[in-house]
């Protein structure tokens, strides 16, 4: 098949550049959603940025990633090769298969407990209370302990959860800003500099973490797999930061949907046996409804909402040709909305379609695929299960205040949210 050049939805009349920014930045997800639908699977958003929503495409890109299509920035945004074969790529492989190892069933079945322990006294809370606002935050806190508790076993963590939330903070307004500024110029901007220190602060307080007496946890793994500490910091660093949100807006969504759906969450609250039955770490394993649950959530506000790809050298995506060093676009809540599998009624919370239900290669992504798939996945899911299970058994919520549109600085939030509880 001949190969095109990749089509460019037209420009209305008399906008500019930056009315078109603009009119992104109003309301990105949107913009990204219509454009999918409107011009196809594969368009060119503006000059040299690509919008990938065909799932066999995105399949084929992420798959691709580490070669033809490489991650080239950093935390930061600072410039990182992403190449196999680069000593800094290979490293961080290495650091991501260490992670993977460690998240091996015994570890996870022991973090159950702790996380069961802290959930109720976090469900001890909010009894007393009528509502929560901003429970993301609250979510958050509890998904930073749980990470810093996985990595470090008996070791005393210090304030690593809070300096990781502070490191986050910090990082937003590069993440979401759309310039991307020359580093000679960035390092002189005050809100780089805020983030080099909130940085620094983080690794030192890790390094002192891991000079801790004590014993287990993640960072064993890491160390037999032969990282040295500092590889060690970096690796916790990155995935301290994508646990410390992403599980927390994951949970949130969940609440939401449950909220607005009251027949599947009396359901799901009979079937993990009602408050008062226990601690649900048992209750809730391989129950169908909560999988689904969780599955339709991740589907409809997936967390990690966008995935960015730099084409290494001019590269084809199906019959289309990608110009060299193109950014490459992948956003799983459009993808969610636009595959075959979830036609007829995209946009619908509707558990019981994953009865039975196997996407196809690139329809459903909430963790990513390829190389650089979500590493965490397997301590997600477990909070996920856990921390959902153990609030939908205990109280009936209710949406008091939301904004109409996420959150999409960084992760995929509900803006403005306070749910209203109600006791089970």
């Amino acid at each position: 098949m001949t190969e095109q050049t990749v089509p460019r939805p037209p420009v209305p009349t008399g906008a500019s550049q930056a009315e078109m920014l603009e009119r992104y930045e109003d309301d990105r997800l949107g913009h990204l959603l219509s454009s999918a639908r409107r011009f196809g699977p594969v368009c060119e958003l503006t000059e040299g940025t690509v919008l990938v929503s065909d799932p066999a495409l995105v399949h084929d890109v992420l798959k691709r990633t580490n070669t033809d299509f490489l991650v080239t920035s950093n935390i930061r945004r600072d410039e990182v090769s992403g190449e196999r074969g680069d000593p800094g790529t290979e490293a961080w492989m290495r650091g991501r298969r260490a992670t993977q190892k460690g998240m091996g069933p015994a570890a996870l079945a022991a973090h159950r407990e702790w996380l069961t322990e802290e959930t109720g006294r976090l469900i001890a809370g909010w009894r007393t209370r009528s509502s929560v606002t901003d429970p993301v935050a609250e979510l958050e806190r509890l998904s930073a302990r749980s990470f810093t508790r996985f990595c470090f076993g008996t070791r005393d963590p210090g304030s690593a959860a809070r300096r990781t939330g502070e490191l986050l903070a910090a990082l937003t307004p590069i993440i979401s800003s759309p310039f991307h500024f020359p580093r000679a110029i960035r390092r002189f901007m005050p809100r780089y500099r805020r983030s080099v220190d909130a940085q620094r602060t983080l690794e030192r307080e890790l390094r002192r973490a891991l000079d801790a007496p004590g014993g287990g946890g993640l960072v064993e793994s890491l160390a037999d797999a032969g990282l040295d500490p500092e590889a060690s910091v970096r690796m916790l660093v990155s995935n301290g930061l994508a646990s410390y949100r992403v599980p927390a807006a994951a949970v949130t969504w969940t609440l939401v949907a449950l909220a607005r759906n009251p027949a599947v969450a009396d359901e799901l609250a009979g079937r993990l046996g009602g408050a008062g039955t226990g601690d649900g770490a048992g209750d809730a394993d391989g129950d169908p409804l909560l999988a689904w649950t969780i599955a339709e959530s991740l589907r409809l506000w997936p967390p990690n909402w966008l995935i960015l790809r730099t084409a290494n050298g001019e590269q084809s995506c199906g019959g289309w040709r990608l110009p060299p060093g193109a950014s490459v676009i992948v956003s799983p809540y459009v993808v969610h909305r636009t595959a075959p599998s979830f036609a007829g009624d995209p946009d619908t919370f509707r558990p019981e379609r994953w009865s039975g239900m196997n996407p196809g290669p690139g329809e459903y992504l909430p963790y990513g695929i390829g190389s650089r798939w979500c590493v965490g996945k397997a301590l997600a899911d477990l909070e996920l299960t856990t921390i959902v299970a153990a609030l939908a058994r205990e109280f009936r919520f209710s949406v008091r205040t939301m904004a109409e549109r996420p959150d999409v600085r960084t992760t995929l939030l509900p803006a403005s949210l306070t749910l209203g509880l109600r006791p089970r």
